[in-house]
C-alpha cells in the first residue's frame, strides 16, 4: 500500500536546514514552526498522501504520525541545499516556505523546479514582483487597488506626520521603524530602504486560493495582532476568521489582486490595513503565511488538498471530510 502514496515534500526555509551551518534565526522561528505545523498536519490528514519533512537536526524533533510523517535531516557542515534536491528525488510533488528577503523564495522554488518535481508555489514572476514592495504597490496602484503609497528611501516620501521605513524585500515586522523625522533618519545597515505613510486602522490580512486560470476563492479573512513600542512595529500572532464581517467589501479585493499580478497561483496571503473607507493593502505574500495556522479548523475542511489538486490533480483526495482542529 505504501508504494501507493503520493509523496509530498515539505521544506521551510528556516526549520529546514538552510541555516544549519549558522545560528537559528530565533526572530522567525515561531512563525516557521506554527506553519510547519499547520501544513503537515493538514496534509497527514489527507488520503493517500505521505509527508516528507525538511528538518534542520539541531531541532526539537515535531511529532507527527511515524507512518504519514518522517524527517528528512540537515546536519551542520552538510550543504543544505544539495540535501533538499536529495530529499526532492524520494518525492512526487514538492511545497516550499520561504521569505521572499533577498530573494530566497523564488531562489528555493527555482531550486525545486529544477528537480522536475511538481513545485507548489506561484510563477516566478509572481513572486519576483511580490518580493518587492515597492513593485507590488506600483502594479496595485495601476490597477486602481488602494495600496500604502511606496518609494525608496532618499527619494521625496509621500506626504505624512509620521512614516514607516523597511527593507523593500522585508519579511514580516522585521526592521520596521517608525519615524517621526524622515529627513533625520538613518539606515541601521545598508539595503534598498523604503518609505511609507504611517496608515492608521486595524492590522488585517486575507488568505485566498487562487487557481490557474485566476479564479479566486477567499478562504480567511484574518486579524492580526501587530504592537507598537520603541520606534517599531513587532508582530505578535493572528486571529483566523476574526473579520469574517469584512468578507463582503474583501473579496472583490482578492479578485482586483489576482487579476493585477498574473501568475499568483494556489495559498497567497495579503496584508492590509482596515480601514472605515475600505481596506488599504501593505503587501502581498506570494506564499504560505502564519494566517494558514488554524485555516482547516475554522473553515471546517481541509485545504492542502484543494491547493494540491491545483498543482497536480492526482495528489489528493480535497480532504475536505478530514478537516482536523
Amino acid at each position: 500500500m505504501e508504494n501507493s502514496l503520493r509523496r509530498v515534500l515539505v521544506c521551510e526555509y528556516v526549520t529546514g536546514g538552510a541555516l544549519c551551518n549558522g545560528p537559528l534565526q530565533t526572530d522567525l522561528m515561531a512563525e516557521a514552526n506554527a506553519m510547519v505545523a499547520a501544513l503537515v498536519g493538514d496534509l497527514v490528514a489527507l488520503d493517500g498522501i505521505h509527508v516528507t519533512l525538511c528538518w534542520d537536526n539541531r531541532l526539537p524533533p515535531p511529532s507527527f504520525p511515524a507512518d504519514r510523517a518522517a524527517l528528512f535531516p540537515v546536519a551542520p557542515g552538510e550543504d543544505p541545499e544539495a540535501r533538499w534536491r536529495d530529499a526532492a528525488a524520494l518525492c512526487d510533488v514538492v511545497w516550499p516556505i520561504a521569505p521572499e528577503s533577498d530573494g530566497l523564495l523564488g531562489h528555493v522554488a527555482a531550486l525545486f523546479r529544477d528537480t522536475g518535481r511538481t513545485v507548489v508555489a506561484c510563477a516566478p514572476d509572481a513572486i519576483a514582483l511580490a518580493s518587492s514592495k515597492t513593485a507590488t504597490a506600483a502594479r496595485l496602484a495601476a490597477h486602481g487597488i488602494a495600496a500604502i503609497p511606496t518609494v525608496p528611501f532618499g527619494a521625496p516620501p509621500p506626504p505624512a506626520a509620521r512614516h514607516v521605513v523597511k527593507p523593500d524585500d522585508g519579511a514580516g515586522c522585521l526592521d520596521t521603524f517608525i519615524v517621526d523625522d524622515i529627513a533625520a533618519w538613518t539606515p541601521p545597515h545598508a539595503g534598498r530602504w523604503i518609505v511609507q505613510p504611517l496608515v492608521e486602522g486595524a492590522a488585517c490580512s486575507l488568505s485566498m486560493l487562487v487557481d490557474d486560470a485566476g479564479g479566486v476563492r477567499l478562504l480567511g479573512c484574518n486579524r492580526q495582532t501587530v504592537e507598537r513600542g520603541n520606534g517599531r512595529f513587532s508582530f505578535h500572532g493572528v486571529e483566523v476568521g476574526a473579520m469574517e464581517h469584512r468578507r463582503a467589501a474583501w473579496e472583490p479585493l482578492a479578485r482586483a489582486i489576482a487579476a493585477a499580478i498574473p501568475g499568483l497561483r494556489g495559498y497567497v496571503a495579503v496584508d492590509l490595513i482596515d480601514r472605515p473607507d475600505g481596506p488599504v493593502v501593505v503587501e502581498v505574500n506570494p506564499r504560505l503565511s502564519v494566517g494558514y495556522s488554524g485555516l482547516s479548523r475554522v473553515l471546517g475542511w481541509n485545504p492542502a488538498g484543494d491547493i494540491l489538486t491545483l498543482f497536480n490533480p492526482r495528489s489528493a483526495d480535497t480532504g475536505r471530510e478530514d478537516a482536523h482542529a
